[in-house]
């Protein structure tokens, strides 16, 4: 199935548009408007990342059993029901829903509904790579609320972990002022959901002086040939595996959502 979805981004591109670094919040919203239902822009093997739109009556109720989804609602409102039980949290734009591999939902949309689904393949780590990887699973409630995120980032110094289980780790991701380390991961993509703040993304080139520690991981003291973008609320930034990367914040503070898979 995914490899058929792969054919199929392939055939239509550019019609259909595809992540790549930087996708800004407007042209996002574009995508969005021909996401009836569905519109998938980026398939990995280990993970696709989907934009996903509903309106009128509830759909039928739904199970994926070769991934776990996170739901990063853009517009909108809807009652999410989970599970057997078929438990309803009424959800809205900035929450974010989880849906463990194997839980059916239903989506009873308030109007028009807007998310980004996160659908990651693996069921585990081997590596327990990124801040709240303790090897100890810890998965997110069913919903975090936007009010919950944006306190945490609004008064967190440092990273605070949202969900850490299977591959996925997601964590509030916050820099005070300060550039981010100069890096490249080797077995995790990032996904990162702008939410407080502005900065330059440098992305790609050459990591100067970089030096592996831990395992999988490589820091270094500068990138160089790196690709700038300006970045701020309502935008999506991509970096996969093997990209140099860093972030330098353009004001006070910086805030987003690190979606992490690694496998």
């Amino acid at each position: 199935m995914r490899y058929s979805i792969t054919i199929l981004l392939i055939a239509c591109w550019p019609v259909c548009g595809q992540l790549r670094d930087v996708t800004k919040s407007e042209e996002i919203d574009k995508m969005f408007a021909r996401a009836q239902p569905s519109l998938d822009v980026l398939v990995k093997p280990n993970l696709t990342i989907t934009f996903r739109a509903a309106s009128g009556k509830a759909v039928a109720p739904q199970t994926h059993t070769d991934a776990d989804e996170f739901w990063f609602v853009r517009r909108g409102t809807a009652g999410v029901a989970l599970g057997t039980e078929a438990k309803r949290y009424d959800v809205a734009a900035g929450d974010v829903v989880s849906v463990p591999r194997g839980t059916q939902y239903q989506i009873a949309p308030g109007g028009t509904f807007e998310f980004v689904a996160v659908s990651v393949f693996p069921a585990k780590r081997n590596l327990n790579i990124g801040i709240g990887a303790t090897g100890t699973p810890k998965p997110m409630p069913p919903v975090a609320r936007k009010a919950d995120i944006d306190a945490t980032l609004a008064s967190a110094d440092k990273n605070v972990t949202l969900h850490s289980a299977g591959s996925t780790l997601i964590n509030h991701v916050v820099y005070k002022g300060a550039p981010g380390p100069h890096e490249v991961h080797q077995t995790c993509d990032d996904l990162y959901f702008m939410r407080l703040g502005t900065a330059q993304a440098h992305i790609d080139g050459r990591l100067v002086d970089g030096k592996e520690d831990p395992t999988g991981e490589i820091r270094g003291t500068g990138v160089t040939g790196a690709r700038t973008f300006n970045i701020g609320p309502g935008d999506l930034v991509w970096i996969p595996r093997n990209t140099a990367h860093f972030m330098n914040p353009m004001g006070p503070k910086l805030g987003y959502l690190l979606v992490k898979v690694c496998d």
